[in-house]
C-alpha cells in the first residue's frame, strides 16, 4: 500500500494551530474525527495520547509520527500536518517536530500498518523532501509533492 492511497487532499494541514504536543495531537483527532464522521474525536485523542506514553513517534529531523490501532475502523487513514515554526513533541534528538505523519489503522491492519510505518520512515530521510514540505505554498503543493515522492519508493 502507498502514503498517499492512505491520504486525502482535507487531511493535508499546511499550518498547524497547536504550539504544543497534546494541542497538537487534539488537533488532529478533531480534524481527523471531522473528515470521518464514524470515528469519535476523543477516542482518536485516545489512542494518539496512549500511544505516545509509551515513547514520543517525534523521531528526530524535525519528523513525527504518531500512529495507533482503531477498532472497527475500515480502512488505514494518514494525516499530514505541518508547523512551520515547530513544536516540542518530544523528538529524540530534542530538536522542534515539523513534519508529522498521524496513522490511524483498523486492528487487524498489524502488517500493512508497519509497511506504511516503514515506508513513512523511509520516505521522511529524504533531507531534500523534508525541505520541499517546508516551502510547499500550501495543501495542495503538499499533496503534489506527497504523491510524487511516494511514486518513486
Amino acid at each position: 500500500m502507498k502514503i498517499i492511497d492512505a491520504l486525502s487532499r482535507e487531511l493535508i494541514l499546511s499550518n498547524l494551530t497547536a504550539k504544543n504536543k497534546v494541542d497538537c495531537l487534539m488537533e488532529f483527532a478533531q480534524v481527523l474525527a471531522n473528515a470521518h464522521p464514524e470515528l469519535k474525536k476523543d477516542e482518536i485523542a485516545h489512542v494518539l495520547l496512549e500511544r505516545e506514553k509509551l515513547g514520543s513517534t517525534g523521531i528526530q529531523d524535525g519528523v513525527a509520527i504518531p500512529h495507533g490501532k482503531i477498532k472497527d475502523l475500515g480502512n488505514i487513514i494518514i494525516l499530514f500536518g505541518r508547523s512551520l515554526e515547530g513544536l516540542d513533541f518530544q523528538a529524540h534528538d530534542n530538536n522542534p517536530t515539523h513534519l508529522f505523519f498521524v496513522l490511524l489503522a483498523p486492528e487487524e491492519a498489524t502488517s500493512t500498518h508497519l509497511k506504511l510505518l516503514a515506508r513513512l520512515s523511509k520516505l521522511l530521510k529524504n533531507i531534500d523532501l523534508r525541505a520541499k514540505l517546508m516551502q510547499a505554498k500550501d495543501s495542495e503543493a503538499i499533496y503534489k509533492i506527497l504523491s510524487e515522492e511516494d511514486e518513486k519508493l
